[in-house]
């Protein structure tokens, strides 16, 4: 009703109908309007009242959509125990895609979700940062900052806050909700091609085309520590749960474990024959499977599972683990040369939270890596053996993640397609999405809180896709 409106809403209404008959040739119209509310035509009002309608008609789908979803949980809680009911935690990602969404002039280079609300947030090569609505597949805000390829977007914990990176050498810290870059950082030399938050949320780690890791305090902005030790291009950096350990992988071919507290390299790994482009700690679930193909031989440093994907026969094989030549660390055991407090981290036991707080949090014990050699990797990080070497993607493998049930790896690569991995099975292949980008993936992200997948390609595209 006009008399639930504010004086200010009633005229913003009457200019915007004033503006939508004066848009549609009504001018008779508007200069009987104009003379009896006593307003003038102005032409930033054109347009208003259709994006307000089409606004509202969106909201009402949406609450239609939400009511039937709140209905079918009621439903499903009634009938709970009364049959068989599927564990949403084992869905996979089906096509086609439930959402294709558009709006990037360029590649995109990151996707990632919203740890709380249905929000996935994309980085491209156009400069820009897109929020999209992840249920409606629609677009929220494009934040512009940047003066070059974002290469790089993350979470902190609770969501209020995300980080980004770019050719532009800068680092930004963002209000998700307001939309606004409230911190620059720079200190790298070259391109910053990855950047994270630590658990608790008050330092970043960030990875650079100059060879080397940043350590940085959220607060000040200011740079706490360098750390050298590739021979090139660092491509990602990863921080473990436990904030203990934190992992890096490079041009240079190796994958490198580090201590996080004293910036010192634990082990190396240079299995891969070609550029490491991702790596992901996995969790406890995924763990429970995985250490079945550890040995007592395997924790011993002997040998290591290779598993093929096609036919999914394992052989031994040694992993070419390498201890930190460059870096000051010794010659003992990767426990011994992790040194003190790190050893539990190492063994997958739990630890405190950087605020000293004494709550369990599980420190992963496996580490899996994507590479340009089509490969995908998995280690067992305290003894340093090669526990699988998957093999199927017919071009570079992009992204690599865990499962939230911990039972497959999801990965993606230059072949176009998204590709499913079930770890209790020899690392077979169970499910591939083919043509989800044309002509390659370069992006996947996994909804932990919803089950539901997020791709971005060269195409420009954002695509969602549901899990059943």
């Amino acid at each position: 009703k006009m008399a639930a409106l504010t004086k200010r809403r009633q005229a913003e209404l009457n200019k915007a109908i004033i503006g939508y008959l004066k848009k549609n040739g009504f001018d008779s119209a508007v200069s009987e309007l104009e003379a009896q509310m006593g307003i003038k035509y102005e032409k930033k009002f054109e347009g208003n009242l259709e994006r307000k309608w089409t606004a509202v008609t969106k909201l009402s789908a949406k609450i239609l959509r939400l009511e039937g979803e709140v209905e079918q949980l009621r439903e499903d809680l009634k009938n709970f125990g009364r049959g068989k009911v599927r564990n949403p935690a084992l869905v996979l990602p089906r096509g086609p895609a439930k959402h294709i969404c558009a709006g990037h002039k360029q590649p995109i280079t990151c996707v990632a979700f919203h740890p709380v609300y249905s929000q996935v947030v994309s980085s491209s090569e156009d400069c820009t940062i897109k929020v999209w609505d992840s249920e409606e597949g629609s677009l929220e805000k494009t934040l512009k900052g940047h003066i070059d390829v974002v290469q790089h977007v993350s979470f902190n914990q609770d969501g209020k806050q995300f980080v980004s990176c770019s050719a532009d050498l800068a680092i930004k810290v963002w209000n998700i909700e307001a939309g606004t870059c409230i911190k620059t950082m720079r200190g790298h030399d070259h391109t910053v091609s990855c950047v994270e938050f630590t658990p608790a949320g008050d330092h970043l780690v960030s990875c650079s085309r100059d060879k080397t890791i940043k350590f940085w305090d959220v607060q000040s902005g200011y740079c706490l520590r360098t750390i050298e030790g590739h021979s090139d291009w660092v491509r990602q950096v990863k921080v473990s749960p436990c904030s203990q350990l934190f992992a890096s992988c490079s041009i240079d071919h190796s994958v490198r474990i580090w201590d996080y507290k004293k910036g010192e390299e634990v082990i190396t790994f240079r299995d891969h024959k070609h550029v490491v482009d991702h790596i992901c700690f996995s969790h406890e679930k995924a763990d429970q499977i995985l250490l079945k193909y550890v040995s007592k031989e395997d924790l011993s440093g002997s040998n290591a599972k290779t598993a093929d994907s096609n036919s999914g026969n394992g052989e031994s094989k040694k992993s070419d683990k390498q201890p930190k030549e460059e870096a000051k660390t010794d010659s003992s055991s990767p426990q011994q040369r992790n040194g003190g407090g790190s050893s539990s981290a190492l063994n997958g036991s739990s630890g405190t939270t950087n605020g000293g707080e004494s709550r369990r949090v599980y420190s992963p014990q496996f580490l899996a890596s994507a590479s340009r050699d089509k490969t995908i990797k998995i280690f067992h990080i305290s003894s340093g053996v090669l526990v699988a070497d998957i093999s199927g993607h017919e071009n570079w493998v992009r992204s690599v993640i865990f499962h939230p049930s911990g039972k497959y790896l999801i990965s993606c690569a230059d072949d176009k397609t998204i590709r499913v991995w079930d770890l209790e099975k020899q690392f077979r292949c169970k499910k591939i999405l083919e043509d989800c980008h044309d002509p390659f993936v370069t992006s996947i992200d996994y909804n932990m809180a919803r089950p539901m997948l997020a791709s971005g390609g060269v195409d420009n595209l954002l695509k969602i896709w549901e899990c059943h």
